[in-house]
């Protein structure tokens, strides 16, 4: 039973004894603090372009773009803001929307040596194209069928005058049979 004391007296002795904490790193031990991207500023400027946008904003979506073109000329996100201001200019929403604008600006963009979205400016020139010939079939629909009112309203005044000029006939005779005796 002494024997089982001090075996448990020596490990509770040996288990208070402190180790001696290992000695912190050196700085040229620790591993670099990594770097965080620096975001572009094409970022910042897709953002604020498309919240104009959303807020209905055309000429401050298209100002946003501009200034980011004029102050980041060598940046391969030009393309992508010269693009987007193609597609301000296209949208009917836009309160400065005309279809020949619109058209110019689309084929200026594609005549761009780095125009990287020349496939979803075809599609949009192609779209412009069809709207304006949809456009055009209207106004002749239009000016058709105002053409046909036009006729048949005046042949509705003609036949009232004719109905009217023989009502009067009828009423003329009407009067000379009855005034015979």
């Amino acid at each position: 039973m002494i024997v089982r004391h001090l075996v448990l007296l020596v490990l509770v002795v040996a288990g208070c004894r402190h180790r001696p904490e290992p000695p912190p790193p050196r700085l040229e031990e620790l591993p670099p603090v990594p770097t965080l991207p620096v975001e572009p500023p094409w970022v910042a400027t897709s953002a604020a372009a498309r919240a104009a946008l959303d807020a209905g904003q055309f000429a401050a979506a298209d100002s946003i773009l501009a200034a980011f073109e004029r102050a980041e000329p060598d940046s391969p996100d030009v393309s992508e803001s010269a693009f987007w201001r193609v597609m301000v200019r296209a949208d009917p929403r836009n309160p400065a929307f005309s279809p020949t604008d619109a058209r110019a600006a689309i084929e200026a963009y594609l005549a761009r040596a780095n125009a990287q979205r020349r496939s979803e400016a075809l599609v949009m020139l192609h779209m412009l194209s069809l709207a304006d010939s949809i456009r055009t079939v209207h106004t002749a629909q239009r000016s058709a069928a105002e053409a046909r009112d036009r006729a048949r309203d005046e042949e509705l005044q003609r036949l009232r005058d004719d109905l009217q000029r023989a009502q009067a006939e009828l009423d003329r005779i009407k009067r000379r049979l009855g005034s015979k005796p």
